[in-house]
């Protein structure tokens, strides 16, 4: 049960979240971050290194059960050429909640817009962010860094990001660290993006899921031609590499041909320059109303059929028959309907091809 994460590695997040081991842990700790590196995630690093499971790690553990890949294998891979030191080499950093979407598969403690929505932290329009102090104590967790990550929220548009770069650039780390940006793209903030040539490489994982409209039901309120815009203007950055992130759901399944074409759109865009483009594919397993096996038999036929010869063939293969009760994706779908005066028809059309929605 080695994970390599565990061990020279941390997330580091806002007071809603909590700290951990890493953002695939549901244990969270409340405590300070050099309290959590020096004493709370003590004992699962040492049973880490004795290949022994650790209750954090559960996630992994189920995962791995399933046949899926879990966090604990990518990481051991990723970072198999890193040698542990005091601090750590792998810093996962959640600093803020704020957000300009609220997809749907999202919630308030990583979308402000999703907690204004719930009329949660009304004092701060919904945002909770690190405080200084805490982000301070990041900063000095930070000499041995060589990987760094960053969520949100939108890291793009979250201060605090900026506060930190600065601190790295200060002194003398920047240049040491490879970055990896989970973003959705929506923007391309220029005092954010004006860090990016001081790294030594840096990945931009852009949140995608579906093709055109789909994605911006998925990831109201985005704008798929937009985020499209901004992902092929990435090449003019010498030491950026993108890779789409795709979380599969149920919404993702009716138009699977056309956002290959556009993936494989983007990968020939980027290859004339001399870029690295990947796709990075997950699905999702919350809520289980979008879960993919939990679509009806005809989606899931449409679904097969589409992705066949397809890098997503092997999601189509672990689709089984179940008895799910469909009223519950409709019930969901038409509550986010309700609240943000949407119809998700337009976006879907072939919705009603599988389901009874009027």
């Amino acid at each position: 049960m080695y994970c390599k994460q565990g061990i020279i590695g941390a997330q580091f997040s806002h007071s809603q979240r909590g700290h951990a081991l890493c953002c695939n842990t549901g244990n969270r700790y409340k405590q300070s971050p050099m309290n959590v590196w020096w004493e709370q995630l003590k004992e699962s690093r040492d049973l880490l290194r004795q290949n022994k499971k650790v209750k954090d790690c559960v996630s992994c553990y189920g995962a791995e059960d399933k046949g899926v890949e879990s966090f604990r294998q990518i990481y051991n891979r990723q970072f198999k050429t890193l040698h542990e030191t005091d601090l750590p080499k792998h810093i996962d950093l959640d600093l803020s909640n704020f957000c300009n979407l609220k997809c749907i598969m999202c919630g308030p403690d990583r979308s402000s817009t999703w907690a204004k929505e719930k009329n949660m932290f009304p004092a701060s329009n919904g945002v909770t962010s690190i405080d200084a102090n805490e982000l301070e104590e990041i900063c000095k967790l930070s000499h041995e860094v060589q990987h760094i990550t960053l969520q949100g929220g939108e890291p793009t548009m979250v201060k605090e990001y900026q506060t930190y770069f600065t601190y790295l650039k200060d002194n003398d780390i920047i240049q040491n660290v490879d970055l990896n940006v989970v973003t959705n793209l929506t923007n391309l903030n220029t005092k954010f993006f004006s860090y990016v040539p001081y790294f030594k490489s840096v990945n931009i994982a852009v949140s995608v899921d579906a093709y055109g409209k789909a994605n911006d039901y998925i990831r109201f309120p985005s704008h798929f031609e937009k985020i499209t815009s901004n992902i092929k203007k990435l090449n003019q950055y010498d030491n950026i590499q993108v890779t789409v992130d795709s979380a599969i759901q149920l919404l993702s399944m009716f138009d699977i041909k056309n956002f290959m074409a556009w993936i494989n759109e983007l990968q020939n865009h980027f290859h004339e320059s001399k870029h690295i483009f990947r796709q990075y594919i997950q699905h999702v397993w919350s809520p289980e109303c979008l879960y993919i096996n939990n679509a009806p038999s005809t989606l899931k036929k449409h679904f097969v059929e589409s992705v066949a010869g397809t890098n997503l063939e092997y999601l189509a293969k672990g689709l089984k028959d179940n008895n799910y009760d469909q009223n519950k994706t409709i019930d969901f779908l038409k509550q986010i309907d309700k609240t943000r005066n949407l119809d998700v028809l337009q976006y879907i059309p072939n919705l009603n091809l599988h389901y009874d929605i009027k």
